[in-house]
């Protein structure tokens, strides 16, 4: 339906921080408060949307967190595979098309070592070849899906970023524990939250905004599912960019909207591969958009890690460590 894609248009980013947020969004789009409700409900209810809250930045809250690959052998990947996802620290797990075929995100709250607590994890696979891949440079951050077409894409999220973190205080703990859980889907949302933090409403959304100031807030709004919304191939591309080249590749990688996410990542000499880039395609002809984009800058050395299977995608909750109490 024409107003479920209008409805994801906006609900995905630029979410009014102010007490009434849908009818904001609703009169937006020339739809009803309660009509706009209902079919948010709906949308969560068929699983495109995950939920509405905010997205923090882990290491702004001193958070530590890196992309690991394993080589996980066959008659062991099931045992594997539940070993990494009971881990609460991994919010993303896929089986990718290549020798290193696991392929997961560690995130460590403070006062943990994210390479000690990922070395202890893969004993517990008993797999001793694993790459630790943190990330050294941070391009793009585009979690944002275009529900047409690639073209009209315009992600507020885009550009250069550093990985930092500043000091936080325990009201600032409290504040992401609360604001990090799905938002209620109710005309005043963020009423109830304020109840449980005893501030009031104003008190959230100038935190929010000055968090976001700050860096530590990535976004807010609503969480889709690639898949639900067609994207069903999705690539993560390895690439070996010599450092002239860096940059103009960038500049290149910001305009393409099938292109969400952009890292420089720590090399070894036996894999040797700087920066990586996350592709999401409705279909598996478009793929050729990375060669296209390979040839454009002259790249000649690249990896296409196609996804086999989404094996664990959560919205991950920081400072878990922590017993949450609704």
């Amino acid at each position: 339906m024409d107003f479920e894609k209008k409805i994801l248009s906006v609900i995905q980013k630029d979410f009014p921080l102010e007490n009434r947020p849908f009818l904001r969004l609703a009169e937006k789009i020339g739809l009803e408060e309660d009509f706009f409700i209902e079919k948010v409900k709906e949308l969560q209810e068929k699983r495109i949307i995950r939920q509405v809250s905010a997205v923090f930045n882990p290491s702004f809250f001193g958070h530590r967190s890196g992309l690991f690959a394993l080589r996980a052998k066959e008659e062991n990947l099931i045992q594997t595979i539940e070993i990494i996802n009971s881990h609460q620290g991994v919010s993303h797990n896929y089986l990718r098309s290549h020798d290193y075929n696991l392929w997961f995100i560690l995130v460590v709250p403070p006062g943990k070592d994210l390479l000690t607590e990922a070395d202890n994890l893969c004993k517990r696979c008993q797999i001793e070849d694993f790459l630790f891949l943190p990330a050294l440079r941070v391009f793009k951050i585009s979690t944002v899906l275009e529900v047409e077409n690639y073209e009209n894409e315009k992600d507020e999220e885009i550009g250069f970023y550093k990985q930092t973190s500043k000091k936080f205080s325990e009201k600032d703990v409290w504040f992401v524990k609360h604001l990090q859980e799905p938002l209620p889907l109710i005309k005043e949302p963020f009423k109830p939250i304020a109840e449980k933090l005893g501030v009031r409403e104003d008190e959230i959304f100038s935190w929010l905004m000055e968090v976001k100031k700050q860096g530590g807030l990535r976004r807010f709004g609503a969480l889709v599912k690639h898949d639900r919304l067609g994207y069903k191939t999705n690539v993560m591309v390895a690439w070996k960019i010599p450092p002239q080249k860096i940059e103009p590749f960038v500049k290149e990688v910001i305009k393409k909207a099938f292109i969400t996410h952009c890292y420089e990542r720590k090399t070894y000499p036996f894999w040797d591969y700087n920066l990586y880039t996350m592709c999401h395609f409705k279909n598996e002809e478009e793929k050729r958009l990375i060669e296209e984009l390979a040839q454009k800058i002259d790249i000649t050395e690249y990896l296409m890690l196609t996804t086999l299977k989404e094996l664990k995608k959560i919205r991950l909750k920081l400072f878990y460590d922590d017993v949450f109490t609704a």
